[in-house]
């Protein structure tokens, strides 16, 4: 019986059920299995993007310090330590310190240029900040994204994950247009893709975040 729970509990398994939709099931059995093997890196990278997913970004702080200790020259210990602090008042500073970290290591992230953006608007947006530094915040996001379409623009095999991360960021700079065109392309990638490959959370964003396209179009053609 040990031997069949070990089994039900690898890497790919748990990956599998996760990409299924089921983030709360997936998310108990992935810190059980850690507490077994608390050193399975790959492990607990998964782990960090299934608590990003639910949100309790106090766990995923306290394992995006594991990956940084583990895997110090991966950039996704930093980015998932800054995606746990960029909401947290106070901490936006240091959130923008570890996404830079992981895009010293890999400067085309697109995950991290984008929430190396969100972190920037949210300054940005921030009253108390002067207006001569609130607006080198909003500078530096317009960089991150631009950058991130020009990436993505660029690449003649996006994945959906892409296309979806380049969607998003034309719905931020207000191009509902364009943002739209790359939601479909991104659900279209995301049916060609390998069934392992297709993760139904992201597919189930896409859906809703589609919606939201459409009903800022609407907005333009009333």
């Amino acid at each position: 019986m040990a031997e069949q729970k070990k089994e039900g509990n690898t890497y790919e398994t748990l990956k599998a059920l996760y990409y299924s939709g089921k983030v709360k099931p997936s998310l108990h059995k992935i810190l059980a299995a850690l507490e077994e093997d608390p050193n399975n890196v790959d492990m607990v990278l998964l782990a960090c993007e299934v608590l990003e997913r639910a949100k309790d970004f106090d766990q995923l702080s306290s394992y995006a310090d594991t990956v940084k200790k583990l895997a110090p020259k991966s950039p996704e210990g930093f980015y998932y330590k800054g995606i746990a602090l960029q909401f947290v008042k106070g901490k936006e500073q240091e959130a923008l310190k570890n996404f830079n970290e992981a895009l010293e290591i890999d400067p085309d992230n697109l995950l991290c240029l984008k929430s190396k953006a969100t972190t920037h608007l949210l300054l940005f947006k921030d009253f108390d900040l002067p207006i001569k530094f609130a607006d080198k915040h909003r500078v530096k996001a317009e960089t991150c994204l631009l950058k991130v379409i020009d990436l993505v623009e660029n690449k003649e095999d996006a994945t959906y994950l892409e296309l979806y991360i380049l969607a998003e960021v034309n719905m931020m700079v207000e191009q509902a247009l364009n943002a739209k065109m790359a939601y479909l392309k991104a659900v279209n990638a995301y049916e060609e893709a390998e069934p392992e490959n297709q993760n139904k959370n992201i597919y189930k964003d896409m859906v809703r975040a589609q919606k939201k396209c459409i009903k800022q179009l609407e907005k333009f053609t009333e």
